[in-house]
């Protein structure tokens, strides 16, 4: 059997115990309680800052002063949707999978038969090769979960390629 990946639409049924089950997401700095806080003072802020103007007769700023409120409000709600991306990484005796979901909730299956799987540690997170291929996972962890990401997966690929039997080698 030739090692590649295999695009898979649904995720494949894993019957085997589970070698490593782990999700990956990027780190999200405010929760969403701590985004309305924060935006809520902005607008006060703002509020305040648009009454002085206009008072002064310089109507047109308080106008401007809503469209930053609406500039940071847009630019979070971007940063949150980024934030729904992860990454499922499940190995078992014979099958890895990866899941890839995207902003918009699609996701992508891939598997690997173990056997021809080898982790590297790259400058932007860790790759999973085989020998004509490659698979990036964790590219928005920092360089510390990075190291402990590809110790995991490291440690739970060779043990799947202890439990290699004929049985569970085939990629459905």
């Amino acid at each position: 059997m030739t090692p590649h990946w295999e695009r898979s639409p649904d995720a494949p049924v894993l019957d085997e115990p589970l070698l490593m089950d782990a999700v990956l997401r990027p780190h999200r700095s405010f929760s969403l309680k701590a985004f309305k806080l924060m935006l809520l003072a902005v607008i006060a802020v703002n509020v305040a800052v648009a009454i002085f103007f206009w008072v002064q007769g310089a109507f047109p700023v308080a106008g401007f002063l809503g469209l930053d409120v609406l500039a940071l409000w847009l630019a979070f709600r971007w940063n949150y949707r980024s934030g729904q991306v992860a990454e499922y990484v499940r190995i078992a005796p014979g099958k890895v999978h990866v899941a890839a979901v995207n902003g918009n909730g699609a996701a992508t299956h891939w598997v690997l038969n173990p056997i021809w799987a080898q982790v590297a540690r790259d400058g932007r997170g860790v790759l999973i090769r085989e020998r004509e291929g490659q698979m990036r996972l964790g590219a928005f962890l920092s360089p510390k979960e990075c190291d402990g990401f590809a110790q995991a997966l490291s440690l739970a690929l060779s043990k799947a390629k202890r439990c290699y039997s004929p049985s569970t080698s085939r990629i459905e």
